[in-house]
C-alpha cells in the first residue's frame, strides 16, 4: 500500500491524517509506503503542528517508521521547495522521481492525500 502525499501541511491536517492513515494501514499487516512529493516534502522537517495549523506529523511519521512502514520523500521536490536534505527527520528515505515512479506503480493499491 502506498499513500502519497502531495499537499502543504500549512494551515491543513491533510498531511497529518495522511500519515495518520498510513499508520492504520499497518494494522491489517499491509506493507505501507507513504510517498511525500511537492509541498508534502516539508512532513519530513521537523514541523510545530501549533505553528503551522496543521495537524501532529512527527508521532505518526515516527510510529510508522516503528511499525516497518517506510518514509519516502522525492529528492527533486526537495530541490524545488529547496529544502536541505541534512534537515530531514530521521527515517525518511531520500529517493529519486523514478524510485517514486516505480514505487506508485508496483503497489497494490495507492491512496492519494
Amino acid at each position: 500500500m502506498v499513500v502519497l502525499l502531495r499537499h502543504s501541511p500549512l494551515g491543513s491536517v491533510k498531511g497529518s491524517e495522511g500519515l495518520r492513515h498510513s499508520v492504520g494501514l499497518t494494522l491489517a499487516n499491509n506493507e505501507v509506503t507513504a510517498v511525500l512529493m511537492d509541498q508534502a516534502v516539508w512532513l519530513a522537517t521537523p514541523l510545530a503542528p501549533e505553528l503551522i495549523s496543521g495537524g501532529e506529523i512527527k508521532k505518526h511519521k515516527d510510529m510508522l517508521v516503528l511499525l516497518k512502514g517506510r518514509v519516502l520523500v522525492e529528492r527533486e521536490s526537495l530541490e524545488e521547495q529547496e529544502i536541505n536534505p541534512s534537515r530531514l527527520m530521521p527515517g525518511v528515505e531520500v529517493v529519486s522521481h523514478e524510485n517514486v515512479i516505480a514505487t506508485l506503480t508496483e503497489a497494490e493499491a495507492v491512496i492519494p492525500f
